[in-house]
């Protein structure tokens, strides 16, 4: 019984070793990049640069920040312009009804240990057709036209963005093109 209990201690001690990453930041092995992200979505989205990419008034924008800490964290500005989502109810009666639509600008899923060869795993091209790569944003940029946001990797950080500001999704996606760059220049250049 000893014996099991000993195994068992010794076990429990020596196999618990983490995932072999570290939250060290002097350890991390990212030459590349001067950036050190502590865990607050703030360092990388702000409020001027949701601001300078929408061109809406800060004194008028709602800051939503769930599940802060969690995976699933996002940070969101947001603006009640009054702008309308119009779709037909039935294709058969052909009646139309408006829904009122927030303009906005989302961060999520950021991970600063990731490496080039997850995130292209976790994007899985093969499995989703939608994602269509984007060249000159960081290392590595795919849009995705069906959920309408962008899949940044950029010096060991990813992170998804979207600018939903218009009701056209070519504006949409200039725009989350453009604050990609904004925070790779600004924050991990």
């Amino acid at each position: 019984m000893k014996n099991i209990l000993f195994l068992f201690s010794w076990l429990l001690l020596f196999s618990c070793n983490g995932n072999g990453q570290t939250t060290d930041p002097r350890l991390n092995n990212n030459a590349n990049s001067n950036f050190i992200f502590n865990g607050d979505y703030d360092t990388l989205l702000t409020l001027e640069m949701a601001t300078v990419i929408t061109g809406f008034d800060a004194a008028n924008a709602n800051k939503m920040h769930t599940m802060k800490g969690m995976m699933g964290e996002t940070l969101r500005y947001y603006w009640e312009n009054g702008r309308e989502f119009v779709k037909e109810k039935a294709a058969s009666n052909r009646k139309k009804v408006s829904y009122p639509r927030s303009d906005s600008v989302q961060l999520k899923w950021v991970d600063a240990e990731a490496d080039k060869t997850s995130f292209l795993d976790f994007i899985d091209l093969e499995a989703h057709p939608e994602l269509v790569e984007i060249n000159g944003v960081g290392e590595n940029a795919f849009w995705n036209a069906k959920k309408q946001h962008l899949e940044v990797f950029y010096h060991g950080v990813s992170f998804t963005l979207q600018v939903d500001m218009s009701n056209d999704e070519t504006v949409n996606k200039q725009k989350t093109i453009a604050l990609a760059k904004l925070i790779i220049s600004e924050k991990l250049h």
